[in-house]
């Protein structure tokens, strides 16, 4: 029997842009729709009209039956915003927390939709169960007796009754933890997806793989003027990829005669881990209109391009948990390791201009595939994907 559900995550805003990125690059072959939210303002005891849980969870309800699955998102903002990724957390206290890679805005009377990759139906498609997996958070805090902020258990079930007008649906909760969001370790995120694979498995969905194999040593360089080579390299040291997040849009600092340059440090680590390049500045696609930041694409640095720091990081932790596998493929197939490496991790990047694709791909020698290889296709489909355009290029 074809069983309709969907799964609803609950979480904190300091850490959900990472859970999210994780989720989406963990579920291969995905069925159904998954949705992550949270509020910025807790839920109180009854139900209330003043906290953004409700339109966060109500919308999120919405999306979850509205869109035609299989597809995971982040709804935030007041519940209007449907997020595909590149979340960024970019205010810490207004209810308009999230920007990110819009797919879906909520109206009045429908969705108006920002990719054309999504469907809707008219009439919200019945549910045989939700999932409702919680993490903690301040969607589910409330003031101790120190007058601070704490997690609580689960206070969200009554609300979420109200939102099905169908009482055959269940509801079956998955608490994965109860704690604030910047307590969520990647060890707590790996608890947060196996319940995710908890769900697919009590919905007899075969089809679908859950892979939790991501590499925790990536490392994140902000720069600053006062950092020296010293900071970079003890930064680096250990690291199985590293992500420098520059100034503007993406640029470094390149001037010789302060001695010494991140360039130096793209040259030598770039030949042996990746190193993506990107802008610590939150919106807006990095790029190397610059010489600062063309220097150091040229030295060997990867572009983020489009994609947020927790988006990057997170991609970057998925492929090299899987460095193993890459590096036995390019030698049976007798391919470029790091170039295995970036065409995989460029697959499906959305550039600024088409300029911008064009420069990139030329000085890399390689046209980079417009899907992104890397969400709900297997590994193993990704390294063929690989291998036919290795094929095509010969």
């Amino acid at each position: 029997m074809n069983k309709k559900f969907a799964i609803l995550i609950t979480h904190g805003t300091d850490t959900l842009a990472w859970t999210h990125a994780a989720v989406r690059y963990a579920v291969k072959h995905n069925n159904t729709n998954i949705a992550i939210t949270g509020s910025q303002i807790p839920m109180p005891e009854g139900v209330g009209d003043f906290s953004d849980a409700y339109a966060n969870i109500g919308n999120s309800i919405r999306f979850l039956t509205l869109f035609r699955p299989p597809h995971i998102f982040t709804v935030f903002n007041n519940g209007q915003n449907a997020f595909s990724d590149s979340l960024y957390k970019i205010n810490r206290w207004d209810n308009q927390a999230f920007e990110g890679d819009l797919i879906g805005t909520m109206q009045w009377d429908e969705i108006q939709f920002h990719d054309d990759v999504i469907e809707t139906t008219d009439v919200p498609l019945p549910l045989d169960t939700l999932y409702v997996v919680t993490t903690g958070g301040t969607i589910e805090s409330t003031f101790n007796e120190e007058g601070v902020l704490a997690p609580q258990q689960d206070r969200l079930s009554l609300f979420i009754k109200s939102k099905f007008d169908n009482p055959n649906t269940r509801i079956l909760y998955k608490p994965a933890c109860t704690i604030d969001s910047s307590d969520l370790t990647f060890a707590k995120m790996k608890a947060v997806i196996e319940k995710v694979s908890e769900c697919f498995r009590e919905s007899d969905s075969a089809q679908v793989e859950v892979d939790m194999r991501f590499d925790e040593n990536v490392r994140i360089i902000y720069t600053d003027p006062f950092k020296t080579e010293a900071d970079y390299r003890k930064a680096m040291e250990g690291a199985s990829a590293v992500i420098i997040a520059g100034y503007g849009g993406g640029n470094i600092n390149i001037d010789a005669q302060s001695g010494f340059s991140p360039l130096d440090l793209i040259r030598e680590k770039g030949c042996e881990i990746p190193v993506v390049l990107t802008s610590q500045v939150a919106l807006g696609a990095a790029d190397f209109i610059y010489e600062n930041a063309w220097e150091a694409i040229k030295a060997g640095a990867i572009s983020g391009v489009d994609l947020s720091i927790p988006e990057i990081q997170m991609r970057l932790a998925y492929l090299m948990g899987h460095k193993a596998q890459i590096e036995a493929f390019c030698n049976e197939h007798r391919m470029e390791y790091m170039k295995a490496v970036e065409w995989l991790f460029m697959s499906g990047m959305k550039f600024r201009t088409k300029r911008s694709r064009c420069k990139y791909e030329t000085q890399r020698g390689m046209a980079f595939d417009m899907r992104d290889l890397l969400i709900n296709f297997t590994f193993d489909e990704s390294l063929e994907c690989f291998k036919e355009y290795r094929k095509n290029m010969k």
